[in-house]
């Protein structure tokens, strides 16, 4: 019995090792820095083990609402967003956040200024975990090479089409209530409408797919559910299509945004190109804005993402080792599953023999007691 137990025991510590080593293993890593600028959608992919990324963007937003009493917005923020590689390759932790300094104007109908007032803050951050359920590239016969036709090996397959998926959560922290629901004119409306604020913490969740094509194109989309505690939920939407150049160092990229709650609701589009400087530096710059007037929406970007690189790569003995150690473990499992069948036939055998050896001594009592009545 003891022995089982330990059996037991063994057997569920080598399943779990087994389980999650190829986490540990997956490839996540890239040699270049895996940056989610100059967008602002989650890659499906994170950073890699043990790396620590910083994404730092310097914007300037100028914003007019002509139902808002004219008011318009003019001002710079800071937005970063800091990425570490936990224990698995493709488990990340991120913090996302920024510092906006604004002034905001309201005007009267005939264009006459009336009152102005300067804001510096620091803007709603996130904080949160990504996790890469589902990568398509590790499938060789989808994403092998093709060495015989290097028009087959350009081409655009069907299992193109079968994205990587990362699911990412976490909770959003309202520090002031000058931008809320996604909103610059948020204050304005509040003492208009009264509005309800925003909690101060509130969860999100949302999904990220990716899809490459022909090594020069990449596709990501996000979907996403934010404030969920609070009285008006939020629904953000995020594509983003780059294309890496002829010169593999340049990409340009576009990207489309849609976000929805019932206070404020908007489109954007976003335009830009990035320069890879080193293998763990990156800067870039984006434009973009809003497709309606209420409020107009315009803005520039220069942005800068630095890693640092701790990873290091599982070296070819431990690769063995752990090769041999599956090995050995389904050469296990199939002699344990020799052993039950024949086990499990031997108890058969035991049972038709027990079951004669019953049939016998009924037949030989029976002879006796017909002896016994005779004699």
């Amino acid at each position: 019995m003891v022995l089982n137990s330990l059996n037991n025991k063994v057997k569920k510590h080598l399943i779990i090792f087994l389980f999650l080593a190829p986490l540990g293993l997956s490839a996540q890593y890239t040699e270049t820095i895996n940056s989610n600028r100059p967008g602002t959608s989650h890659g499906a992919f994170s950073v890699g083990k043990d790396v620590l990324q910083f994404e730092l963007g310097i914007s300037q937003l100028n914003l007019n609402h002509k139902y808002l009493d004219n008011a318009s917005v003019k001002g710079n923020s800071i937005n970063y967003n800091v990425r570490y590689g936990l224990h698995f390759e493709n488990l990340e932790l991120f913090l996302k956040g920024g510092f906006v300094k604004r002034e905001i104007k309201n005007f009267t109908i005939n264009g006459r200024f009336f009152t102005s007032r300067d804001e510096k803050f620091f803007n709603e951050h996130k904080i949160g975990l990504k996790f890469l359920v589902f990568d398509p590239f590790k499938n060789k016969k989808w994403h092998g090479e093709n060495l015989y036709s290097w028009k087959a090996q350009r081409r655009i397959k069907l299992t193109d089409l079968i994205p990587a998926i990362s699911v990412f959560a976490g909770g959003d922290f309202v520090l002031v209530d000058h931008i809320q629901y996604d909103d610059h004119f948020y204050r304005t409306k509040k003492q208009q409408y009264l509005y309800p604020d925003q909690a101060p913490f509130s969860p999100f969740f949302g999904i990220a797919t990716q899809n490459h094509f022909q090594g020069k194109w990449v596709l990501v989309n996000n979907i996403s559910i934010e404030n969920l505690v609070g009285e008006y939920s939020n629904l953000n939407y995020l594509f983003t299509l780059t294309h890496n150049l002829t010169n593999p160092k340049w990409s340009i990229f576009v990207e489309f945004q849609h976000f929805d709650n019932q206070i404020y609701s908007d489109n954007l589009v976003k335009f830009g190109i990035a320069n890879l400087l080193s293998k763990n530096s990156q800067i870039d710059f984006n434009v973009g804005g809003s497709l309606k007037d209420t409020p107009t929406y315009s803005y520039f970007d220069l942005g800068f993402s630095q890693r640092i690189d701790w990873h290091k790569d599982i070296s070819p003995i431990d690769k063995e080792r752990f090769k041999q150690f599956r090995i050995d473990l389904k050469q296990k499992r199939k002699e344990e599953k020799v052993n039950k069948k024949s086990s499990k036939k031997l108890n058969k055998t035991n049972k038709k023999q027990s079951k004669a050896e019953r049939k016998n001594l009924k037949k030989s009592q029976k002879v006796n007691r017909k002896k016994f009545l005779i004699f």
